[in-house]
């Protein structure tokens, strides 16, 4: 019975270890695939060991080496699944140590229920490395947490045996005993069973953070990190009819930047400007070139005039680097409100009007739009004129 379960098991790691690496052959960029498979050949390996060869040495020194082994390498596909880089080499050392401790006692001809503690608390370190990495992770999610309890169970199941050899079998019972039991039977059959979901549950982690990343590349402007037109207009489109404001924006005169400093300033300021947009914590969003724009659901227009007023302030008075001294950034700004039940989009085209007729009027100023007005109403011009 043993050997035909340990057999389907060996089988059921090695055709998961082919999926995984099926997998990794698509998902070029995630090397917590090869962590994984390599895991699972590892357990494959075990299984066969445990199944094929008749105890002793050899069949002791293998599965010391591999289940260790294979659980330092899941742990490492978690580490790098949330982030966590490179393994901690405390853990690989003290796993190393109690691995070799087992090995010591083996050779010494001690008690097989005392050769194997070690082992024990080697297997149950390099699960914990995994789970403890999994704890530290803010936000957790359904998948997380199911993560912990699943590598929590075969954690125990190692950990259980500390105490459940001696008090069951006594000290010097030898290991064909132990093998052939009821208690070994039930630990080898939990471990087997919950590798599975643990394998799918770290996948299902791994594959939807890569599609959460082509999301955000596909909704972030590459340069800024802000929405993208079409994000943007899907933000605003999204939102309820409930009234608001929109600001729309340009930095003056960018195409002289980019003609006397060159384009990689030319970049440089435009993420400068949109940083300090993001500041806002309203959404943002990159509507081509110099443009942007921010929306401010729920405000009203004087708000909305009030925050752009503050942001042209802020940028003019960014000084860079590759900018001659007397070169002062500007930028323009246009305000348009929406009135409930009206669909925010009909101001982002009154905000484009009001943004052209504040540049008319001379730049680095903010022009308003009132949705109940159609005529644009220019606010008093600054102090400082443009320079840029």
């Amino acid at each position: 019975m043993i050997v035909s379960l340990t057999v389907v098991h060996a089988c059921v790691f090695a055709a998961l270890a082919l999926l995984v690496g099926a997998i990794r052959i698509g998902l070029r960029g995630e090397s917590a695939l090869s962590w994984i498979a390599a895991s699972l050949l590892c357990g494959t390996l075990e299984m066969l060991v445990f199944s094929l060869l008749k105890g002793g040495p050899v069949e002791h020194v293998a599965v010391i080496v591999l289940v260790p082994v294979a659980f330092l390498c899941f742990s490492q596909a978690v580490r790098i699944a949330t982030g966590g880089g490179a393994q901690d080499w405390r853990v690989i050392g003290a796993c190393a140590g109690l691995a070799a401790f087992s090995m010591l006692l083996l050779a010494a001809g001690a008690p097989f229920v005392v050769m194997v503690t070690p082992f024990q608390f080697a297997c149950a370190l390099g699960l914990w490395d995994g789970m403890a990495r999994l704890l530290r992770t803010h936000p957790r999610g359904t998948i997380d947490n199911a993560l912990i309890a699943g590598l929590a169970v075969v954690a125990l199941t190692f950990l259980a045996r500390v105490p459940l050899y001696p008090a069951a079998f006594g000290l010097w019972v030898p290991y064909a005993v132990v093998k052939v039991s009821a208690i070994e039977r039930a630990m080898l059959l939990t471990s087997a069973l919950m590798t599975p979901p643990c394998v799918f549950l770290l996948l299902a982690r791994i594959i939807g953070g890569v599609i959460a990343r082509y999301r955000l590349r596909a909704e972030r402007d590459h340069l800024t990190g802000v929405l993208n037109r079409q994000a943007f207009e899907q933000v605003v489109r999204a939102e309820p009819l409930r009234g608001g404001a929109v600001i729309y924006s340009d930095i003056d005169h960018f195409k002289r930047v980019n003609d006397r400093y060159g384009h990689h300033v030319g970049d440089e300021v435009i993420r400068l400007f949109a940083d300090v947009l993001a500041g806002t914590g309203f959404k943002v969003g990159r509507l081509g070139g110099e443009e942007f724009a921010v929306f401010l659901p729920g405000n009203s227009a004087g708000d909305a005039v009030g925050l752009a007023e503050v942001l042209r302030m802020h940028f003019h008075a960014i000084r860079h680097d590759a900018l001659a001294e007397d070169h002062l950034l500007s930028a323009s700004f246009g305000v348009a409100d929406y009135a409930p039940g009206e669909p925010p989009a009909e101001a982002l085209i009154r905000a484009d009007v009001a943004l052209y007729r504040a540049k008319g009027e001379g730049r680095n100023r903010v022009a308003v739009f009132h949705a109940w007005g159609m005529m644009p109403i220019v606010q008093a011009p600054p102090r400082a004129a443009a320079a840029a």
